[in-house]
């Protein structure tokens, strides 16, 4: 009897098959041979890849060092959970800038800014003690502003550390537009290579501090429509977009995405959510009087922060503003009472390695979403 050997898989077919696969199961193909490397490079150039991972931190807010992480990744349509590397979460995790994250205490600050937040950095804490500040990385540099403790320090004292010398300076202090809501609970802070912009979430007051010259420039008014009630700020890509809830908190109206010009504060509209998801965002059982926005490149994940069950995703890369959700399965009964922490990356295949190649192991407990 003759047996015949099956044809090897490469060329075209070979990308086609691997362009959907997994980024996570890609390192392994990637090393069958040279050809299978080749050709899980090609499928990587595949558009629908680019899309950012979302990263949801879980922190147990009766102890704060039983934390875990996990991201969806939105090409394979699945939740994964990433192993961590040893990190004494003693503090708040808390975000900024849609993929920093962070924790303070009166004896250092740690900073994690890998695309999954495994990797972090300790310094220094800044010379004033600060419970909730709005933290940024502008360039190289750190900028904390506000979230002083209450009656013993300038609640709009700001610090830059300087990553060559390791030390903090103190800076010309906030506009006092935010001395009675100088922290990030009240503040959206959104970073370019080397300026640090500030908007009050619920007025609409914005400014921003200038890294070269360590000045706030004029403050001003970003508010495209006066029936706004929840606004926030990022960056994507070079664009500063801003997010907007309009109506009350017993009956949101709309929610709806303007970029924004930095020189000249015009404002253009580029998209709104479909009412129907606006319905679900809303929730039945809470008032919808803020949201919650991590953002990476021309995609955003948007979600209601008391019940972040489903998750609506935005695409604005093109002239149209592309809308869907996602379920949240991380979201259990169990786990209602934690805190909750979003960051969003574009994930790469060097990400995936270095977790592989850490001594946390391997990613785990793989969760597909239809």
């Amino acid at each position: 009897m003759v047996v015949e050997e099956e044809a090897p898989l490469h060329g075209d077919l070979l990308e086609t098959i691997l362009s959907h696969v997994s980024l996570l199961d890609l390192v392994p193909a990637s090393h069958v041979s040279k050809a299978w490397q080749h050709a899980v490079a090609s499928s990587l150039l595949d558009p629908a890849r680019i899309k950012p991972w979302l990263i949801l931190h879980l922190q147990s807010t009766r102890n704060p060092t039983a934390t875990t992480a996990h991201a969806y990744d939105p090409h394979s349509r699945v939740w994964v959970k990433i192993p961590h590397v040893p990190t004494f979460h003693t503090c708040q995790l808390r975000a900024s800038n849609s993929n920093h994250l962070y924790m303070i205490s009166p004896s250092k600050l740690s900073l994690s800014w890998d695309a999954l937040n495994v990797v972090w950095t300790s310094m220094g804490a800044p010379k004033v003690w600060r419970q909730d500040p709005i933290v940024a990385m502008v360039g190289s540099h750190v900028v904390v502003a506000g979230g002083t403790c209450e009656f013993e320090d300038d609640p709009l004292a700001v610090e830059v550390l300087d990553p060559k010398s390791g030390k903090w300076a103190p800076c010309e202090p906030m506009p006092t537009i935010f001395k009675g809501s100088a922290t990030a609970t009240w503040l959206s802070v959104a970073a370019s290579d080397h300026k640090m912009y500030v908007l009050e979430k619920s007025s609409g007051e914005f400014c921003s501090f200038n890294l070269n010259t360590m000045k706030w420039e004029s403050p001003s008014e970003l508010r495209p429509e006066p029936s706004l009630l929840f606004s926030l700020i990022a960056f994507a890509r070079d664009r500063l977009i801003l997010f907007g809830l309009a109506g009350d908190a017993n009956n949101a109206t709309s929610l709806r995405l303007w970029e924004v010009n930095c020189d000249t504060l015009e404002q253009k509209e580029i998209g709104k959510m479909p009412a129907r998801m606006l319905g679900r965002l809303k929730d039945t059982n809470s008032l919808l009087s803020s949201i919650g926005v991590a953002l990476a490149g021309d995609f955003a994940y948007v979600y209601n922060p008391s019940n972040p069950k489903e998750i609506f995703y935005c695409d604005f890369s093109t002239r149209i503003c592309e809308w869907g959700s996602i379920q949240n399965s991380i979201v259990s009964d169990q786990n209602r009472l934690d805190r909750f922490i979003f960051t969003c990356s574009n994930v790469t295949m060097d990400d995936i390695k270095a977790i592989f190649r850490s001594e946390s192991g391997r990613f785990k407990n793989n969760l597909a979403v239809k």
